[in-house]
């Protein structure tokens, strides 16, 4: 299937959010303790993303709800349609354009050719959304209040640019010439 330049680069940039990536060696020193607080298994979020790719750039608003049995990522036109949605659930990924449905049982298989490029994984994106540093970060700095300010994960760079009572409000992940701005608007602890 071959997608219209704008929603390849909207699926490019969405897609960042829940797949797997390749490790890049480090020599980081240690990280520090992530944080006490547990990370929630449910949830649903809702805002907006930018992505830069160094070539083109894309913005949409999207939903994000996480069980620890499914995830669906939906990404939305200005008018509020469906661009795309992606679902992973019981070890399949399906993702849904307006050119159809693809099914595979590996979602970095279905998404790997679509992006060019490995994305971060989910353990990590979960836990940054949430404002956690991640599984076994390479680095982490924190602000004053001991929150993380930037971590760094597998080659990724990510900086909370702002916070919201407890929750991170904008983040900016970063590998390369990839870059993913999320502005989460709102949170729910039910997905």
């Amino acid at each position: 299937m071959i997608l219209p330049a704008t929603l390849r680069f909207a699926l490019m940039a969405a897609l960042l959010l829940p797949m797997g990536c390749a490790t890049v060696p480090g020599n980081a020193p240690e990280p520090k303790t992530a944080s006490s607080a547990p990370l929630l298994t449910r949830f649903h979020l809702t805002g907006r993303l930018a992505a830069d790719d160094g070539e083109h750039r894309f913005a949409t608003a999207f939903s994000w709800s996480h069980t620890p049995s499914r995830a669906e990522l939906s990404l939305f036109s200005p008018t509020g349609q469906t661009l795309a949605r992606l679902t992973l659930e019981d070890g399949n990924a399906t993702l849904a354009t307006a050119e159809g449905e693809r099914h595979e049982t590996d979602a970095a298989t279905l998404l790997e050719p679509l992006l060019g490029f490995a994305p971060p994984p989910l353990p990590a994106l979960t836990a940054w959304v949430q404002g956690d540093p991640g599984p076994v970060p390479d680095r982490i700095e924190r602000d004053e209040s001991g929150r993380p300010y930037r971590v760094w994960h597998s080659g990724w760079i990510v900086t909370f640019d702002s916070w919201q009572d407890a929750r991170p409000r904008r983040l900016t992940i970063e590998r390369g010439a990839a870059r993913l701005v999320l502005l989460i608007d709102g949170w729910s602890s039910e997905p």
